[in-house]
């Protein structure tokens, strides 16, 4: 089955073709991995929770939830934030989405898992 078969798709580092839930999956990595401001053509795209990253953990995680959920809302529009969690303590902490496609029927909960 080739990419075009598929509703959702990119082409991977390899070349080869990332369909539905894995396409959607690396969109997120990518938002959240992209400082706001970064991307010359695109001054909007991606995610200011970075920003975040030196503050105290009681100021870290309301603003990172905040321009998390903006972020995934302004540009991954087939993916729905259903919680954002942290584990671990600062300096080593890793945020945790559940998230699910906006139009799925099943409304399967997939997670991301990202080390701040």
């Amino acid at each position: 089955m080739t990419a075009t078969n598929h509703r959702h798709w990119q082409l991977s580092h390899d070349s080869t073709a990332m369909t539905d839930i894995d396409d959607i999956h690396r969109c997120i990595e990518i938002i959240l991995t992209t400082k706001k401001g970064s991307d010359v053509l695109r001054p909007t795209f991606g995610s200011a929770h970075l920003d975040y990253l030196d503050t105290p953990t009681e100021i870290l995680i309301p603003n990172v939830v905040r321009e998390v959920h903006l972020a995934i809302q302004t540009w991954e529009k087939r993916a729905i934030i259903k919680d954002i969690y942290f584990m671990g303590q600062a300096p080593h902490l890793t945020m945790i989405l559940d998230w699910q496609v906006a139009d799925g029927v099943k409304g399967e909960i997939y997670k991301s898992e990202f080390i701040l």
